[in-house]
Formats: structure tokens, C-alpha cells, sequence
């Protein structure tokens, strides 16, 4: 079955729960222990969580002190953030968005 060249893989946002393009949303993922911002255009393989490049979607997600990712296999890991590792997270993705030139 063939794509066509307009095919743009779709994601969840796990802050509004909304689909949108994924190189719409901000890619995390879980490595060694840590969750990472994943560069623009990594595919890298593996468990991820993708975000809306909004700050209400950010609190949205992380309100509830977690975050679950899942991979291609549909297996998931809970990853549970303290209040200190949320409030990092928040400022990595201030940043990167600024760096991207990201609306938040």
C-alpha cells in the first residue's frame, strides 16, 4: 500500500490529547534513566512521548507527576518525575522551543 508523497505521520499529544503531524510536537524520549528532547528530525527508534509546542500542554502532561511511554510494540514504561525533575523539564522545553524558534 503506498503512502503518496503528501503522507505525514500523525501523533497524540499527551498534554490536549489532539493528533497532529509529529514534526508538529516536540519528541520525548526516555534514555538511561532520563527523559531527552529529541533533536528535529531524530528517528531515532524507541519509547517516546510527543508534546504540542505549547506551555499549557507541557503542565497539561506532567500535572499528574508521570509520563508513559510507549513503544512501536505497544508495550509502555510509567516514568514518575519529582516536582524538581518536572520543573527542569518545563525549563529544557522553554528552551528548546526558543532555540527552534518554536511559538509557545
Amino acid at each position: 500500500m503506498s503512502r503518496g508523497s503528501n503522507f505525514r505521520p500523525m501523533r497524540t499529544c499527551v498534554g490536549c490529547r489532539e493528533r497532529q503531524p509529529q514534526d508538529e510536537l516536540i519528541r520525548l524520549r526516555y534514555v538511561k534513566g532520563r527523559v531527552v528532547i529529541s533533536r528535529s528530525g531524530d528517528d531515532t527508534p524507541g519509547r517516546s512521548v510527543y508534546l504540542c509546542p505549547c506551555e499549557s500542554c507541557w503542565r497539561d502532561a506532567l500535572k499528574r507527576g508521570r509520563l508513559v511511554f510507549k513503544s512501536a510494540k505497544r508495550d509502555k514504561m510509567v516514568v514518575n518525575l519529582e516536582p524538581r525533575e518536572q520543573e527542569g523539564l518545563l525549563l529544557k522545553l522553554r528552551s528548546y522551543t526558543r532555540e527552534q524558534g518554536v511559538l509557545n
